[in-house]
């Protein structure tokens, strides 16, 4: 079963439940993107500091590490929600689930143009949309309800319909981002005939070659 992660007793940022679905949301990238990206937002929950963010190294490597394991897990169909996250009709939407949520669509804005740009599939398309919409409705339901009656949205399932095939989109979504990353690499000519096994990846992701695309 997955976990969520332990945090660092000194930890002062955002709490386990919201670095889940941010770490996802940076696994549901069509692109690669710098981790540097999108660590300041596990400390600041996307809100804007004056001062710079800084996350130990030790910190960053816990964190990577799950991230990994995150990507791992669902590339081999294992990756089952954390109990804290997933729904259950019993209990209803709960803090965790809204603050798993708000972590991936913190993360959002800076994958969001990377799909953009891909040759989606109508399925694939409608899947990312209906992923999206359950999200904000974890988030704040009532609110995004009013938004899309207003909007004229019609034929959506009930929320609690969405809560629970959460895990199934969200299986959905990071595997197309996946094929993506490999259809880019499958199609160019080789980048890698220069790079050692234990040199930075030219991705740009950070970790060593061997330990990202060299894999």
């Amino acid at each position: 079963m997955t976990q969520l992660m332990t945090l660092p007793d000194a930890w002062e940022g955002m709490p386990a439940t919201f670095i889940e679905g941010a770490l996802l949301a940076a696994n549901a990238n069509p692109k690669p993107l710098v981790p540097e990206a999108w660590l300041p937002t596990l400390v600041t929950g996307g809100v804007e500091e004056d001062a710079a963010v800084t996350i130990s190294q030790a910190d960053q490597t816990t964190i990577l590490n799950h991230f990994e394991m995150q990507y791992r897990l669902i590339k081999a169909g294992e990756y089952v929600l954390p109990a804290e996250i997933r729904w259950d009709e019993a209990q209803g939407l709960t803090p965790a689930m809204s603050e798993f949520a708000a972590g991936f669509l913190t993360v959002w804005p800076l994958i969001e143009p990377a799909w953009g740009e891909q040759a989606m599939s109508d399925g694939t398309m409608r899947m990312l949309s209906a992923f999206i919409t359950t999200l904000m409705l974890m988030v704040d339901e009532e609110n995004t309800l009013a938004q899309m009656e207003e909007a004229g949205v019609t034929g959506m399932p009930a929320p609690a319909v969405l809560y629970a095939q959460l895990p199934l989109m969200l299986s959905e979504v990071v595997m197309a981002a996946d094929e993506c990353q490999q259809g880019a690499a499958a199609q160019a000519v080789n980048p890698y005939k220069e790079t050692g096994r234990n040199d930075e990846c030219v991705c740009g992701s950070g970790k060593k070659f061997k330990q990202c695309c060299g894999q």
